[in-house]
């Protein structure tokens, strides 16, 4: 599974390391997943990952500190927010992304991926210095050396892919395109203009004239360098390394107007060379492909998410691109953890727990029981979480993992009574059923966690059985938690998994949920017999 695969060349020209044409990205579907995203956590499950994205707030004592790339950063996490929302329901573009995953998985692919993000940066630098030039000789400085870094990063990148030879059709392109549009005439000319006014601005050389307040712009006289004539001259007298007292003056990323008015200056000496240079400046300010440019922003999908999760391996955290089947397919996981309690663990040095489950052959349905507070919801959200993010194409927080792709992932967790609906809790239960059904197929995945609770025990069991008849005739894969240990017998099909406690003391939850048949009636008999209220302790104490 993890090996690299060869793959054949796709026809067509690069267009995102997220979809495949600009067709497949038209055709996405853009759901609404803000109440899937507060069931699943998956929203605590994105800042996580691409926090280091987001736009930094400001503190007080931040006064006159400004983030420099914030506008950069603010597209970006505005970008991976909406991919983040946009699963892909095509089995073929989620393989596609598996496949760029599992290059960038490989530090010799990633590496200089990595590198063409820290160029660009640096252009864009250079960029924003052309916005506060304080004049246009250096404006258009600053666009040639911005220019020149972009040149310098597409070779570089065409150089570290050539070298790691990834095998995704996505990046093959993306290696191709990237090769054929170096070499084609617009980026060899653009090339060639940077190169030659790099060179010619070098060989410029002008004297400057101090007299009083007078300051005077002259050609280079040719002299001598006296600096160099001083240092010669003392050189015969040096008896080893010695001290240097020299003051480094701090860098500026500006002129001031001294200087500029000397650089409009120089110009005038060499109109010829000034006048190309205000040429490239005008003509030449949108240098950069907008291809490139998206791929600068889109990377972080893939980067973060790898990034993210080997963070948390300190938390015992596996990872693994899964195995998408289709329709009915079986689903087969082993030491899955929910992303978003393993990131409170590796916060706090502790180990997380991990839980497999499976549904083989005819089997639809998981019904969860167990003590309170012994791993049941969080189960239930990781069965949600490992298949929408498994569905983004990216890896999915497991040692294993064979899932289905699902069309959508619907999801029925408690909520407190909302006064603005004027319904109570059971008819809003109702209400949010019956739009899981509406919305169910048999590609879907339904993950409910302690329906009809507000009710009694008959109705609830009424309820619930309805329930998993109308959707096992949709033929969904579902997880459901429940109190009611009678629906885990609910037909032959029907997977029981049940919440574990400590065999010594009942009390201590283990987190581990395993695949055995429902017995509450056991957890209670082990909870008498612990504080000694069982039939036969009663008797003693009665005697006594």
């Amino acid at each position: 599974m993890e090996a690299d695969r060869p793959s054949s060349p796709v026809p067509g020209r690069f267009h995102s390391v997220l979809f495949t044409s600009p067709a497949i990205e038209a055709a996405q579907q853009r759901p609404d997943t803000s109440e899937l995203f507060h069931d699943l956590f998956l929203d605590r499950v994105f800042d996580a990952a691409y926090g280091a994205l987001a736009p930094r707030k400001r503190s007080p004592f931040d006064y006159g500190r400004q983030d420099a790339d914030a506008d950069w950063r603010d597209e970006v996490w505005a970008k991976m927010r909406e991919f983040f929302a946009m699963p892909a329901a095509d089995a073929e573009l989620a393989r596609q992304r598996q496949a760029v995953a599992r290059d960038l998985r490989r530090e010799e692919v990633a590496r200089p991926l990595r590198d063409f993000q820290t160029e660009m940066a640096a252009m864009r630098e250079n960029l924003r210095r052309v916005k506060r030039a304080s004049g246009p000789i250096e404006g258009q400085g600053w666009l040639l050396g911005a220019a020149r870094i972009y040149c310098d990063a597409l070779e570089k990148l065409q150089a570290g892919l050539d070298a790691a030879a990834p095998q995704s059709d996505i990046l093959r392109m993306l290696r191709a395109d990237l090769a054929a549009d170096r070499a084609g005439p617009a980026h060899q000319a653009l090339r060639q203009r940077v190169a030659e006014l790099q060179r010619d601005l070098a060989l410029v050389r002008y004297a400057v004239r101090i007299e009083g307040d007078q300051v005077t712009v002259l050609h280079d006289p040719a002299a001598e360098d006296y600096s160099a004539t001083v240092a010669r001259t003392f050189s015969r007298f040096r008896q080893g390394e010695v001290r240097d007292y020299r003051v480094q003056f701090p860098s500026k990323t500006s002129m001031n107007h001294i200087e500029a008015q000397i650089v409009d200056r120089v110009a005038l000496l060499y109109p010829e060379l000034f006048a190309r240079l205000d040429q490239f400046g005008r003509q030449d300010a949108e240098f950069a492909d907008a291809r490139w440019l998206r791929l600068d922003r889109e990377l972080p999908f893939y980067l973060s998410w790898w990034d993210s999760l080997r963070r948390l391996a300190s938390a015992g955290v596996q990872c693994c691109l899964p195995d998408l089947v289709a329709e009915g397919g079986s689903i087969d996981v082993a030491d899955a953890v929910d992303l978003a309690l393993a990131e409170q663990s590796a916060r706090a040095s502790q180990t997380v727990v991990a839980n497999d489950f499976a549904l083989r052959g005819a089997e639809r349905m998981i019904v969860v029981t167990g003590p309170n507070h012994g791993g049941k919801t969080t189960l239930a959200r990781v069965f949600g979480q490992i298949h929408y993010v498994g569905s983004l194409g990216l890896p999915v927080a497991a040692a294993r993992a064979q899932l289905l792709l699902p069309d959508r992932i619907l999801t029925h967790f408690e909520r407190a009574e909302d006064i603005t609906t004027q319904r109570g809790k059971l008819q809003d239960d109702l209400v949010r059923m019956h739009r899981i059904l509406d919305a169910a197929s048999a590609r879907s995945v339904v993950v409910m966690n302690e329906v009809f609770s507000s009710t009694s025990l008959d109705d609830a069991l009424w309820l619930g059985r309805r329930m998993m008849e109308k959707l096992r005739a949709v033929g969904c894969a579902c997880l459901f938690v429940t109190f009611l240990d009678e629906l885990a017998t609910f037909d032959a099909n029907t997977v029981s998994m049940v919440a574990l406690v400590d065999p010594a003391d009942p009390t201590i939850r283990t987190y581990k949920v395993a695949r055995k048949a429902a017995d509450g009636k056991a957890y209670a008999q082990a909870l008498a017999e612990k504080y000694r209220v069982t039939r036969s302790w009663l008797a003693r104490r009665i005697d006594a």
